[in-house]
């Protein structure tokens, strides 16, 4: 019989992805680095805005948190599905850290200037140096989907040599790959998510099915 853990850690994946989406909406509504001083400078001063910040910022945390569970999950089932040693399993999970570390210094650095004028008064937010934060934080955003396209792509060679995943899901996720690569333009996130849900709806659906298949008869 399988564990807890093994049946219901592949939904992390889900619970990352809505996570994920609250800590984004809270950047999507931050000021832009071409706006002006005085509207980013106001912006900070609005306690309703910090107080956005920071829930987007311990939102992203638990997308990481949860991120890491579901890339646990997903890396027992391709070690259990290989025959072979285990190396692309090995190079998914690697990349997946990678990737969950980025994220969580992307968090980090785009909520640096919403915790600073949380802990002191005496903060004063320099425009400049938002818009240097604000784009450090983005292009850590974009690595972190970058090297998550090997995941993908690791997860995607992994089904077509096993078979332990359908062949559909194998060339969609080759296809969500490609388009991480784009990921400066932004919209590919949205590739990445998907295929985080349909990774864990498959793992749990799968998952369930060999249970019943193992379990002895009574």
């Amino acid at each position: 019989m399988k564990s807890f853990f093994d049946r219901s850690a592949p939904l992390a994946g889900i619970l990352s992805v809505a996570c994920a989406a609250v800590g984004t909406l809270v950047v999507l509504n931050l000021p832009q680095e071409k706006d002006s001083d005085s509207t980013i400078t106001a912006y900070f001063t609005s306690h309703e805005h910090r107080v956005h910040g920071a829930i987007g910022f311990f939102a992203s945390l638990v997308a990481v948190l949860l991120l890491l569970v579901f890339l646990t999950s997903l890396r027992q089932r391709l070690l259990a599905a290989d025959e072979q040693p285990g190396s692309l399993a090995a190079l998914s999970f690697g990349a997946g850290i990678a990737s969950a570390a980025l994220w969580a210094a992307s968090a980090i650095l785009g909520s640096a200037t919403t915790f600073a004028t949380i802990e002191t008064s005496k903060f004063q937010v320099d425009p400049n140096t938002y818009r240097l934060l604000a784009n450090a934080a983005y292009l850590t955003w974009v690595a972190a989907l970058m090297i998550g396209t090997l995941v993908i792509w690791t997860t995607s060679a992994h089904a077509l040599r096993t078979h332990a995943f359908p062949r559909w899901y194998a060339w969609l996720g080759i296809l969500a790959g490609a388009s991480q690569l784009a990921a400066f333009f932004i919209f590919p996130f949205l590739a990445w998510w998907i295929w985080i849900i349909l990774t864990s709806i498959v793992l749990a659906r799968r998952g369930t099915a060999t249970a019943r298949t193992v379990a002895p008869a009574i």
